[in-house]
C-alpha cells in the first residue's frame, strides 16, 4: 500500500485540459520524478493541468473508467435522489445500482471514485511543494502565488467532495504523508478544506488565465457552499450512526450562515458572475459562452476531438432516442413523477428538463440551431404518464456535426455556478433572520425561466411555501436536478429517508421502479460505504457503519 501511494503522489499525469476559448498544450510528461520535473514556470504550469486533469480524466495511470466527473462522479451524485429512477429492466446496467440504492463497498464505482480524487489531491501536494523551489524570477509578477491558490483550491474540492460522500476521510496535505492514515474527524477535515478555500479567495484574480480556471469567486463560492453544508448539517442533525469522527455537533450553524451571507453578498456585488439569459444554454455542447457568464466551476469538455476530453451523458441524462442519429441516449434514468409535479406549466426549467424522448424520424422532429450548430428537439411530452418521459438535463448536438463518437460528449458539466450561489445565499438570509430577503432571491433566480404569458409573481405562488425550507429544497430541485448536488441536499437537511419512502410507484410511467430504491435504502446510505479495496489496503480506515 505504501509504495503504491507513493507511486501515485510522486508521479504524475500531466495532460491537456481544454476550454472553448483556451486550450494548454504541454509536453506530457508521464514518469518523471519532482526533482527532475520543476524547472521552470512552463513546469508548474504543465503540473497544475495535472491536478485540473483530475476532473475529466477518463483513467489515472491505466486504472479507473470514466470514474472522475466525465461521467462516474457524475452518476453516483444523482443516482437514488427522488429525481430520477432506474427502470426495473435496465437495473442490470452499468452503475445502474445507484439509481436503485444496491450500492455496497464492493463497488468498483465507489472504489475508483476514492482513487481519482486523492490522486487529485496527491497531484495537488507535489505541486506545492516543488512550486517554492523554482526561481520567483521565471514568473510574472503574481503568478506563482496564483499557481498555489489554484492548486488549494483544487485540492480543497477534492477533499471536499470525499467528505460530502464519505464523512470523515484522510486529509493528506503532503506527499510524504502515512499512505496507512486513519480517518479524521470532520471538524478536521473541514478545518483544512476552508484554510485551502480562503487562501484562494485572497490571492487568485477575478478570472483565471484560461476560460477553465478557478479564480476568486470560484472559491468564494465554495466557501458559500462549504459554510451553508456545515450550518445545515448541525441545524438538522443528521445522525452519525455510531460513528462520533461523522459527528458535525462542533459546528456553529448562526457564525457559518453569518459567513454564508457575507460571502455570497461579495460575490454578488463584484463576481461579474450574473444568471445567464437562456437556462437550457448551460447544458448544450456548443454554448461555452453563455455557460461562462454563470458557471463558476466546471468539468470542461471539449469539442475538439484531438484533445480527448469528453464527458458522458448517453445514458442517463439526456432525451432518450436515436444516439447515432439525432444525438439520443438510452434511457436509462427516467424522471419521476414527483419531479414532474415540481414544476408549474410557465416555468422554462419544466420542458428542458423533463422532456418528451427524440424518437422517429429526424424530419418530423424540430431542430434548434444555435449559432450554426444544430439540436434535435425533444417530442412534446403529454403528460407524466407517457412512456416517452425522458431526462431532458443535457443537450448534444446533431451527431453529423460532430467530429468524435456520437455516444462522447462535449459538454462541460457545470459543477458549481452562480444560480446555485443565489439559491445558498437565500438559504443563509433565511437562517439569519431575514426571510423576505430570502424570498426576494428565490423571485430574482425564477425570473430567469418564467415563460409568457404567465409572470414571475405566478410561480412565486404556485411554488410558495409557508415552510421556507420546504419551499427551498423544492426549488433546488428545480433549478439543480441532475446537477451533483442533489444527494448533498437531502443529506444536510436530513431529508434523505423521507424522500425515498415517499416515492409513488403509481406516479409516472416510471415510478413502479421506485420500489427498487425503497428495497435497498437503508437510512445509513446517506454515507457512501468507505470502499472495501481501500479497507483492505490500510487497516486503519473504519468502515462506515451499515456496512
Amino acid at each position: 500500500m505504501k509504495n503504491y501511494i507513493k507511486y501515485l503522489t510522486i508521479f504524475g499525469l500531466f495532460l491537456a485540459v481544454t476550454s472553448c476559448q483556451d486550450v494548454l498544450e504541454p509536453t506530457p510528461y508521464s514518469f518523471t520524478a519532482p526533482e527532475n520535473f520543476y524547472q521552470s514556470a512552463q513546469d508548474a504550469e504543465i503540473a497544475l493541468v495535472g491536478v485540473y486533469n483530475t476532473l475529466t480524466a477518463g483513467d489515472i495511470q491505466g486504472a479507473g473508467n470514466a470514474s472522475s466527473f466525465r461521467r462516474d462522479l457524475y452518476e453516483m451524485l444523482v443516482g437514488g435522489t427522488g429525481e430520477g429512477v432506474v427502470p426495473s429492466n435496465l437495473a442490470n446496467r452499468r452503475a445502474a445500482n445507484f439509481g436503485t440504492g444496491a450500492f455496497t463497498s464492493q463497488d468498483p464505482e465507489i472504489n475508483n471514485a476514492w482513487f481519482f480524487l486523492y490522486a487529485g489531491i496527491g497531484r495537488a501536494n507535489s505541486l506545492l511543494e516543488n512550486l517554492p523551489n523554482i526561481p520567483d524570477g521565471d514568473f510574472s509578477a503574481t503568478r506563482k502565488v496564483e499557481i498555489e491558490a489554484e492548486a488549494k483550491l483544487l485540492r480543497g474540492f477534492y477533499h471536499m467532495m470525499l467528505s460530502m460522500m464519505h464523512g470523515a476521510i484522510p486529509v493528506y496535505t503532503k506527499t510524504d504523508d502515512d499512505p496507512l492514515m486513519a480517518r479524521k474527524p470532520v471538524q478536521e477535515v473541514y478545518a483544512q478544506i476552508i484554510s485551502d478555500y480562503e487562501f484562494a479567495y485572497e490571492n487568485l484574480l477575478d478570472r483565471g488565465p484560461l476560460a477553465a480556471s478557478v479564480n476568486k469567486w470560484t472559491a468564494g463560492g465554495l466557501l458559500v457552499k462549504t459554510h451553508t453544508y456545515l450550518a445545515s448539517m448541525k441545524t438538522n442533525g443528521l445522525s452519525d450512526f455510531g460513528y462520533a469522527p461523522n459527528s458535525f455537533a462542533w459546528v456553529d450553524a448562526a457564525a457559518s450562515y453569518t459567513k454564508a451571507v457575507t460571502i455570497s453578498a461579495d460575490i454578488v456585488a463584484n463576481s461579474g458572475y450574473t444568471l445567464t439569459a437562456n437556462y437550457d444554454r448551460l447544458f448544450r455542447e456548443s454554448t461555452k459562452t453563455a455557460q461562462a457568464e454563470e458557471v463558476m466551476m466546471s468539468a470542461e469538455g471539449s469539442s475538439d476531438a484531438t484533445q480527448q476530453v469528453i464527458t458522458i451523458v448517453v445514458n442517463n441524462f439526456i432525451p432518450q432516442g436515436n444516439s447515432p442519429n439525432l444525438g439520443g441516449g438510452s434511457g436509462w434514468t427516467r424522471p419521476t413523477g414527483e419531479l414532474y409535479d415540481l414544476y408549474n406549466t410557465g416555468d422554462f426549467r419544466f420542458s428542458h428538463n423533463v422532456s418528451g424522448n427524440i424518437g422517429g424520424n429526424a424530419n418530423v422532429l424540430e431542430v434548434l440551431e444555435i449559432d450554426g450548430i444544430r439540436y434535435y428537439q425533444p417530442r412534446p411530452l403529454p403528460g407524466k404518464n407517457n412512456g416517452t418521459m425522458s431526462v431532458g438535463k443535457y443537450r448534444v448536438k446533431d451527431p453529423s456535426q460532430k467530429s468524435y463518437a456520437p455516444w462522447a460528449s462535449g459538454i462541460s458539466f457545470p459543477l458549481l455556478r452562480y444560480g446555485d450561489i443565489l439559491l445558498l445565499r437565500a438559504e443563509a438570509l433565511y437562517f439569519t433572520g431575514d426571510e423576505p430577503g430570502a424570498r426576494a432571491v428565490l423571485t430574482e433566480l425564477r425570473q430567469r425561466s418564467v415563460i409568457a404569458p404567465a409572470i414571475v409573481d405566478d410561480l412565486n405562488t404556485a411554488y410558495f411555501n409557508s415552510d421556507f425550507v420546504k419551499e427551498l429544497q423544492e426549488e433546488r430541485s428545480r433549478e439543480l436536478c441532475f446537477e451533483i448536488w442533489r444527494r448533498i441536499d437531502l443529506a444536510r437537511f436530513n431529508i434523505y429517508d423521507e424522500t425515498v419512502n415517499s416515492l409513488d410507484p403509481n406516479n409516472g410511467a416510471y415510478n413502479g421502479s421506485v420500489t427498487l430504491l425503497q428495497q435497498n435504502w437503508k437510512k445509513e446510505k446517506v454515507w457512501f460505504p468507505i470502499p472495501l479495496q481501500q479497507i483492505d489496503l490500510n487497516s486503519n480506515l473504519d468502515p462506515n457503519p451499515g456496512y
